[in-house]
């Protein structure tokens, strides 16, 4: 019997493995129209090799990121011209952040850590925001956190982080 435990517990943590080993969102639902605080999780590196670069892309419809510091890691914020003002809170915004990147490190891969920022959600109760996330790793490995689920299909292999928009 004790050479049965070993095997189905080993394999029992091998198939729990995947679930946390993607970047995911922390919290993975916020009201819409709030301000939140949302952590991307990474949990591994890229094989063996330390994360030295995080990049996340915006979706369309947040207006306002604000990444917050990391010691060893500089931040890099890029932006993009909104069709029409919005109010921001202090004043009109003309341009909404379309991606942030935490670049530095390295987070060994036998370790995990958050890269958080805080976010303007959309006023869109309901839908799913998209967050596609290129880790990059010490020499020239990177992952793309980037697949989408489909209905009905399993569940991709890299999928991007996603955030619901609950009622407000």
């Amino acid at each position: 019997m004790k050479r049965l435990i070993a095997p189905l517990l080993m394999l029992t943590l091998v198939m729990a493995m995947p679930a946390t080993a993607h970047v995911v969102i922390e919290p993975p639902e916020v009201a819409a129209h709030s301000y939140a605080r949302l952590a991307f999780r990474v949990g591994h590196g890229c094989g063996a090799a330390s994360t030295i670069a995080i990049e996340v892309a915006l979706p369309e419809g947040v207006s306002m990121a604000r990444p917050m510091p990391k010691p060893g890691w500089e931040i890099a914020i890029e932006t993009r011209a909104l069709p029409r003002p919005v109010s921001g809170g202090h004043g009109l915004v003309r341009e909404a952040p379309a991606s942030i990147a935490w670049r530095g490190g390295p987070l060994p891969d036998a370790h995990y850590d958050e890269f958080v920022m805080m976010i303007r959600a959309p006023d869109q109760a309901g839908a799913t925001l998209v967050f596609p996330v290129i880790q990059r790793c010490e020499g020239g490995a990177q992952h793309a956190w980037v697949e989408l689920a489909e209905p009905g299909q399993p569940r991709p292999r890299s999928p991007a982080p996603t955030l619901r928009l609950g009622a407000r």
